[in-house]
């Protein structure tokens, strides 16, 4: 299970800046690494057909292909909204 403490806003908006651009939006794996993974990947499996089609026509959240979405640059994303105070 991931762990998002690095995107829960309760705690991260209390950071000093430094901090939240170091460790904010990461999100860690079920693997426990210390520091945010990089995904080189271009695609992303599904359970089932259905699941890409639902994703690809924005009814269901989760990746689709990294031209348009991944993992590293949802990390990105998150820590500098956090830094600029807004939403990602």
């Amino acid at each position: 299970m991931k762990q998002t403490t690095g995107t829960d806003r309760s705690i991260t908006r209390n950071w000093r800046p430094a901090t939240q651009a170091v460790r904010g939006g990461t999100w860690r794996s079920e693997h426990g690494e210390t520091s945010e993974a990089l995904f080189l990947t271009s695609g992303y499996t599904y359970p089932d057909a259905a699941a890409p089609a639902a994703r690809f026509a924005g009814d269901e959240q989760g990746m689709t292909y990294s031209r348009l979405q991944n993992p590293t640059v949802a990390m990105l994303e998150e820590r500098i909204a956090l830094m600029e105070g807004a939403e990602a």
